[in-house]
């Protein structure tokens, strides 16, 4: 079995930012002490509708790489305060240092933020209280899940500020809307209800109201702590993402992964609790228990 480097991250004591951070971060339940399984991150900057900052973004980053190595947190509910979720970047932030930069040195700090949920290995959840654009909308696809309001409207508006896609949505977006439907949002670049036929596979599920949305998602989190196996999610959802190209090369990559996973310790667990009629309690960790396969594609 290939060996999986511990990583040197060290997590905190607590999670928890004072209230007036722009990332504010809190436990769930709010009052528990210390950290809890869930952790609800909310952008906070409601009176500019939560435009991120270079500063929200790299606190984010560190967050989700604590995260991932902290086996006390199963999963992340990622929200907004106020009436929006996110109106994208702050349009302070001057990017054109970028032209003076050699090619291949340059990474959008986006498509940092998309990575890092992308290869976290707790279930994220996104909780859309309201509207959503530009970087609010393509770092989130790389989320686990994604829950919204029919009330509340998205968009992809890059072509009606001069710029291209960013955050890796290049390949999230097309992947869960299709071709056709990403180059219409792209071309028009306009906002459009979360129920809209264009967005159709952004969203997990789309509820009637915004303030629903938040409690809807801390169900859905509770749920998972306590009924899923953290590993066997991650697992499959990188089995998703990083799937072979053709039925029979997804067979060679599934194989391996799933005799492991028989003979592991959650699946076993799973069958324990099964017969005696018991709720499951799932201990399997990526760093020691992953199968003998993983991971079975080449970091770039």
């Amino acid at each position: 079995m290939p060996t999986i480097e511990a990583k040197t991250i060290q997590v905190p004591k607590s999670y928890m930012t004072p209230c007036d951070s722009d990332l504010l971060i809190t436990n769930h339940p709010v009052s528990a002490p210390g950290v809890t399984a869930i952790l609800i991150v909310t952008l906070n900057r409601p009176k500019k509708y939560n435009a991120m900052t270079v500063p929200m973004i790299e606190g984010l980053l560190m967050v989700l790489q604590q995260i991932d190595v902290d086996s006390r947190v199963k999963c992340v509910v990622l929200t907004g305060a106020g009436k929006a979720f996110c109106s994208g970047i702050d349009l302070n932030l001057d990017a054109t240092a970028g032209k003076q930069m050699p090619v291949a040195d340059l990474r959008d700090i986006g498509g940092r933020l998309a990575l890092a949920m992308y290869n976290c290995r707790k279930t994220i959840i996104v909780a859309y209280n309201g509207l959503s654009v530009g970087i609010g909308m393509t770092s989130t696809l790389a989320a686990g899940i994604r829950i919204a309001s029919s009330k509340s409207v998205f968009g992809f508006p890059f072509s009606r500020i001069g710029l291209t896609m960013e955050s890796a949505s290049s390949f999230f977006l097309p992947r869960m809307v299709g071709h056709s439907n990403a180059t219409y949002l792209l071309t028009t670049g306009k906002t459009y209800h979360a129920d809209s036929k264009v967005l159709d596979g952004i969203f997990a599920e789309v509820l009637a109201e915004p303030e629903d949305v938040l409690p809807r998602a801390l169900e859905l989190a509770c749920e998972i702590t306590k009924e899923v196996s953290l590993m066997a999610a991650y697992l499959n959802r990188q089995l998703i993402w990083r799937g072979a190209g053709t039925a029979e090369e997804a067979h060679l990559v599934d194989s391996p992964i799933l005799f492991d996973m028989f003979g592991g310790r959650d699946h076993l667990e799973s069958k324990r609790a099964f017969f005696k009629k018991e709720k499951p309690k799932f201990i399997d960790e990526v760093e020691n228990d992953a199968p003998r396969a993983y991971p079975w594609w080449t970091e770039l």
